[in-house]
C-alpha cells in the first residue's frame, strides 16, 4: 500500500510545521527498532510494536504478542480503524487522516518531545528480556553444553585414545578443542600426542614434563642460591614459554623487561645475594664487566708442593692474570724480532688462537700444537733431532740421564751430524771431555744440563720453576702449572666469529682493535675490552651505525651447566679462552 506520513511539529515561532514522507509497503511497522516504517522511542515501545495492514478497504492494527496500545483512550491489541481515529503509544499520537488522491492511507504523527535520551536506547537490542530467549533457559542450555562438550565428550575421546582402540568417525579428535598450533619444533617432537605434555587430567602442564625432553635445562638460579633469597619458588616453565595461540617467536621471550624487571632493583628480594643494577645496556645502564680469574695457591705436599686453583671475580680495572705463564704478545707480534719460520713472515693472531665451532670459545693452546711451529725442545747441538718430553718433568730428567749415559757409553752417539747446528743459550758448544768412569760422566753432564734446564733456559724460560733444593735431582725440581680460565664471564656468551670483521677492519687489524696485544709485555695482562667498547657499536636503543642487543644477546637466562665458574683443562696445558 501508498501512505502518506505526515508529521506535526511546532516551529521555533509557535507556528504548527509538517513534514510528509511517503511510505509504500505491503504493511506498516510501529516500533523502536531503527527498521521500523513509524519509529517510535519510549518507554514501553517495543522493537516490534504493532502492524497497520489494509485487508480490502479495511485498516486493521494488531500489536505483537504481549504488547498494547490505547486506541480513541483505550487499550487494544487487535482493532479496525477509520478515519479520526487516534492511536497513543508512550506519548506519541498517530491520528488516521482521510488520504489524499494517490494514497490509500494517511497517518498525522505527533510526536512526544519530552522522551528522555535513554529511550534511545530501546531502538537496539541491549537485553536479554528483548528476545525471546530466558535467562533460566538459556543458563540451563549453556551447564549442559558445556558438560557435554567440554568435559564428557573429551573424557570420552581420552579413554579410547588410551584404550588404544579404534575412534569411531563421529568421535571428534584432539584438534577439535585445540586452542591453536604448537611450536613447529614442539610439532615436529610430539605430533598430535596431547597426553605427553597433558598428562593428568584437569591439571596444568607440570615442568616434569617438560624436563623430560629438556633434562639439561637448568633452573636460573640453583636452588641453594635461591634459598638465601626472599623471590619465592621458580615459576612454571608455561609462563614464560607459552603453547597455543601464541605466535611462534614468542615461546622465547626476549624481552629486556623480563630480566629488568627484577634485576633494576636488585635490593627487592635479593636477600644475602648481592647484585649490580641494570636497567639495559649502555654505560650508565649496565655494570662494568667482571671476569673470573683462575689462581694458584701453592700446598705443601711432600717433599714438594701441590697447586690448588680456584676462582677470583675481579674489577676489570684491577685484574690481571695469574695464569703462570712467561709470554710477551709484545714481542712474538713485533716483526723485528719473531717471525714464523718456514716463510719468515710475521706472525699473526690466527698463528695460536684458533676458533672452535661454537664461534665463542677458543681451543686450548698447547705446547705440541701451537708453541712448536716455532719453539724446539733440543738441548744438545750434536743431536738436533733429540727433543725432550714437555709437561712432565721427572721424564726430563730420565730422558736426560738416558742420553748422556748413551752418549759416554758409545763414542760415535754424540759425533755431530754434518749440518749447521744452531747455538743454544746458555751451552758450551765444545763436547765435555769424560775423565773417570763413563757412567759417572753421564750423571755429571745430565745434572748439569738438567739444572740449566729448569734455572737458566728451556723450561724456566716459559713456566715458573721451583727449586726445592733436595738432593734427589726427581724431586728437587717443580714446575709451577699454567692454566686459564675457559669463561673469564660464565654467564655469558660471546660471539667471536661474528666480531671477525669490525666495520672496515678484518684480520689481526680486527683482533687488535679490541685486544691491545701489541703494547701487552707481560701474559698478567688481561687485556680484556671494557663496556665502553662494546657500547661504540652496542646498545639496547636503536639508533645509526649501531646494532641494537637485547639481554638474552649477551646472557642466557637458563645456565648451559650448574657450575660453570671454572673449567679447567688437565695438566699444565694452557686453557685459554
Amino acid at each position: 500500500m501508498d501512505a502518506l506520513l505526515r508529521e506535526l511539529r511546532e516551529g521555533p515561532d509557535g507556528i504548527a510545521e509538517y513534514y510528509d514522507t511517503e511510505i509504500t509497503a505491503k504493511e506498516l511497522t510501529l516500533g523502536s527498532a531503527a527498521d521500523r516504517n513509524i519509529q517510535l522511542l519510549g518507554r514501553g515501545i517495543a522493537a516490534q510494536h504493532a502492524v497497520i495492514r489494509q485487508v480490502g478497504s479495511q485498516l486493521m492494527l494488531e500489536c505483537k504478542r504481549g504488547e498494547l496500545v490505547r486506541l480513541n483512550g483505550r487499550k487494544r491489541a487487535v482493532a479496525k480503524l477509520k478515519v479520526g481515529d487516534l492511536i497513543e503509544l508512550a506519548g506519541h499520537k498517530l491520528r488516521i487522516a482521510q488520504p489524499p488522491p494517490g494514497f490509500s492511507v494517511a497517518i498525522e504523527l505527533q510526536t512526544n518531545d519530552l522522551v528522555d535520551a535513554s529511550a534511545f536506547e530501546s531502538a537496539f537490542r541491549t537485553d536479554l528480556a528483548q528476545t525471546w530467549l530466558g535467562k533460566r533457559t538459556m543458563a540451563w542450555t549453556g551447564i549442559v553444553l558445556v558438560m557435554l562438550f567440554g568435559l564428557a565428550l573429551p573424557m570420552i575421546v581420552m579413554k579410547v585414545h588410551r584404550a588404544g582402540t579404534d575412534t569411531a568417525a563421529w568421535i571428534p579428535g584432539d584438534k577439535f578443542w585445540n586452542t591453536g598450533p604448537l611450536h613447529q619444533v614442539h610439532q615436529q617432537a610430539i605430533g598430535d600426542r596431547c597426553d605427553t605434555c597433558h598428562q593428568k587430567l584437569f591439571q596444568r602442564v607440570q615442568d616434569a614434563a617438560c624436563q623430560e625432553c629438556h633434562s639439561t635445562t637448568h633452573d636460573h638460579i640453583i636452588p641453594a642460591r635461591l634459598a638465601l633469597t626472599e623471590l619465592g619458588p621458580t615459576p612454571r616453565c608455561a609462563t614464560c614459554h607459552r603453547e597455543h595461540n601464541e605466535p611462534q617467536t614468542f615461546l622465547v621471550n626476549r624481552s629486556d623487561s623480563a630480566c629488568v624487571d627484577c634485576h633494576g632493583d636488585p635490593e627487592d628480594g635479593f636477600g644475602q645475594i648481592q647484585l649490580d643494577r641494570v636497567l639495559g645496556f649502555g654505560l650508565e645502564r649496565h655494570p662494568e664487566f667482571k671476569p673470573h680469574l683462575l689462581t694458584s695457591t701453592t700446598v705443601p705436599a711432600g717433599s714438594g708442593f701441590s697447586y690448588e686453583w680456584k676462582t677470583l671475580v675481579a674489577e676489570l680495572d684491577r685484574a690481571a692474570e695469574q695464569s703462570n705463564l712467561k709470554f710477551s704478545h709484545q714481542q712474538h707480534l713485533d716483526p723485528d724480532r719473531v717471525l714464523r719460520r718456514g716463510d719468515s713472515r710475521p706472525m699473526n693472531c690466527g698463528d695460536c688462537h684458533r676458533l672452535e665451532s661454537d664461534g665463542e670459545h677458543f681451543t686450548p693452546i698447547k705446547m705440541e700444537d701451537q708453541c712448536a711451529q716455532c719453539h724446539e725442545l733440543t738441548f744438545d747441538p750434536t743431536a738436533p733431532d733429540r727433543q725432550l718430553p714437555h709437561g712432565k718433568p721427572r721424564e726430563v730428567v730420565l730422558t736426560l740421564q738416558d742420553y748422556f749415559t748413551r752418549k759416554f757409553s758409545d763414542p760415535n752417539a754424540g759425533r755431530l751430524a754434518p749440518r749447521d747446528r744452531r747455538r743454544l743459550p746458555g751451552r758450551e758448544q765444545e763436547e765435555e771431555t769424560c775423565v773417570g768412569e763413563p757412567f759417572d760422566c753421564a750423571m755429571r753432564s745430565a745434572r748439569k744440563e738438567i739444572e740449566s734446564q729448569f734455572t737458566r733456559r728451556g723450561c724456566v724460560g716459559c713456566h715458573g720453576v721451583i727449586d726445592t733444593k733436595v738432593a734427589n735431582v726427581f724431586d728437587r725440581f717443580q714446575v709451577i702449572p699454567i692454566r686459564f680460565a675457559r669463561d673469564y664471564f660464565p654467564a655469558n656468551r660471546f660471539d667471536h666469529r661474528s666480531h671477525r670483521i669490525q666495520g672496515k677492519l678484518t684480520g689481526d687489524d680486527a683482533c687488535l682493535s679490541c685486544h691491545a696485544a701489541r703494547k701487552s709485555e707481560d701474559s698478567s695482562d688481561l687485556m680484556i675490552p671494557g663496556i665502553a667498547k662494546c657500547t661504540e657499536c652496542h646498545g639496547d636503543r636503536a639508533a645509526a651505525e649501531r646494532v641494537t642487543v637485547q639481554c638474552v644477546s649477551c646472557h642466557e637466562y637458563h645456565p648451559r651447566e650448574l657450575d660453570r665458574e671454572t673449567e679447567r683443562e688437565p695438566g699444565g696445558e694452557l686453557a685459554g679462552s
